[in-house]
């Protein structure tokens, strides 16, 4: 049994709602168990006990201390799944969160429809494109990630769902996340089930 210490805040940002929803599917997962605290500053001191952190909230601020102790985590081969509002957190003082997760938040549009497209992903083989209804996240990308699925947005191809090797350890980033219907999804619950998966084998 893996041990998932979910790291989860926010009743309007990310709604309260949908994180209700991610918690319940998260906890029906075979072969994982799930602890909750609600910021990085409260890793507790076992930290290095657990496979993987789950990453779902929006914060201003984090210490240096946190941030150093969630660097030295992901380094030393522990993992990471982070989701939607996770990019966005943060933005004023800490540039290592952005190496360690491979995305910069820079904007997003309204709530709308988006097509979501698998890139012949071998960590995601056989979940089709799906469509959810949701914010489409914008990041400023760092060069190492790998892109496994895609929507299209101004003409190009814009990153939802990557991955990214951090020292040791391994990181997955998934953008929806604003909406409880994208969190219902089933084929989007299945991303992010293979995600942890691989972040934590």
């Amino acid at each position: 049994m893996k041990k998932i210490l979910l790291v989860s805040d926010g009743i309007f940002h990310p709604p309260l709602w949908g994180r209700m929803i991610l918690h319940k599917f998260l906890r029906k997962m075979d072969g994982f168990a799930f602890e909750d605290v609600h910021s990085l500053e409260k890793l507790p001191a076992d930290v290095n006990n657990f496979s993987g952190l789950v990453l779902h909230f929006h914060h201003k601020q984090i210490s240096p201390e946190a941030l150093a102790r969630l660097d030295e985590y992901v380094k030393n081969g522990r993992g990471i799944l982070a989701i939607h509002s996770a990019t966005a957190s943060f933005k004023q003082n800490a540039l290592t969160y952005f190496e360690i997760l491979g995305g910069r938040f820079v904007g997003h549009g309204k709530v709308e429809m988006i097509e979501v497209k698998n890139q012949n992903s071998e960590i995601f083989s056989g979940i089709p494109n799906f469509t959810v209804s949701d914010e489409l996240y914008l990041h400023e990308l760092n060069d190492k990630i790998q892109v496994h699925f895609t929507t299209r947005y101004g003409g190009k191809d814009v990153p939802v769902v990557w991955t990214k090797l951090y020292g040791e350890g391994k990181v997955c980033y998934c953008a929806p996340g604003h909406t409880s219907g994208s969190m219902k999804n089933q084929n989007y619950q299945r991303v992010l089930q293979r995600g942890l998966e691989w972040v934590t084998e």
